[in-house]
């Protein structure tokens, strides 16, 4: 294998404690559309089953394709989860920070991906204060195709290469995240570590089942692999 030069790494469910915030926000989001109590608790079983994914095409299967309703949706869930970071309600899992720093020494670059759209990704590392420990960010609302493509994931190396003027290619990245989607977008990518943790959104089991080379409770394991 590769030596391992770049990492990209999910925020909520990896590095950040997401503590049900995401699913907070979105049902604060739906309440102008008056759903039912079983609507609502079918809407937030597809929202966790979808975790990992891109917040606006969430909002869009959930609106029955309605772009508009979803469109307001996804505004109210924005302003719902930034009003939350904004309050401190967001936390890094512990060692995280200095989790980046020791892949720093290492001489291995960082990138983060999310399913939210860059009004939300901005605060949350703004607020957990990584703006200068990682070097790349990407929002799902800034590729063609959110997870589970590996869309992201490619956008964070030609990112990277880019600052750094190098030639990182796939296989010598490393993936970690806590959804399935994370685990299929860095098996598309085809990266040889897709670390999933169980600190999120799924099971070991269908992190596993979706590609994951590794499991484990936390993120800090990677140090253990690259």
């Amino acid at each position: 294998m590769a030596e391992i030069k770049f990492v990209v790494l999910d925020v909520a469910g990896t590095t950040a404690q997401d503590d049900g915030l995401v699913v907070e926000a979105f049902q604060i989001a739906m309440e102008p559309t008056n759903p039912s109590d079983a609507e609502l608790n079918e809407m937030t079983e597809y929202v966790l089953a979808t975790m990992g994914q891109r917040k606006i095409d969430v909002f869009t299967h959930l609106c029955k394709g309605d772009a508009h309703a979803a469109f307001e949706a996804h505004e109210r869930f924005v302003t719902s989860y930034t009003d939350l970071v904004a309050e401190g309600l967001l936390k890094e899992f512990d060692g995280v920070s200095d989790f980046f720093r020791e892949l720093r020494t290492r001489g291995i670059g960082i990138g983060i991906t999310t399913g939210f759209p860059r009004e939300i990704l901005d605060p949350i590392i703004f607020e957990l204060g990584w703006s200068e420990l990682i070097d790349t960010s990407v929002a799902a609302s800034e590729v063609n195709a959110g997870r589970p493509a590996p869309d992201m994931i490619f956008r964070s190396i030609e990112l990277y290469n880019k600052a750094k003027g190098l030639e990182v290619k796939a296989e010598e990245v490393a993936v970690a995240g806590d959804t399935e989607s994370d685990m299929k977008a860095g098996y598309s990518a085809g990266v040889p570590i897709i670390l999933g943790v169980t600190s999120g959104a799924h099971t070991a089991e269908e992190l596993r089942a979706t590609g994951a080379t590794e499991v484990s409770p936390t993120v800090l394991t990677l140090l253990t692999l690259v």
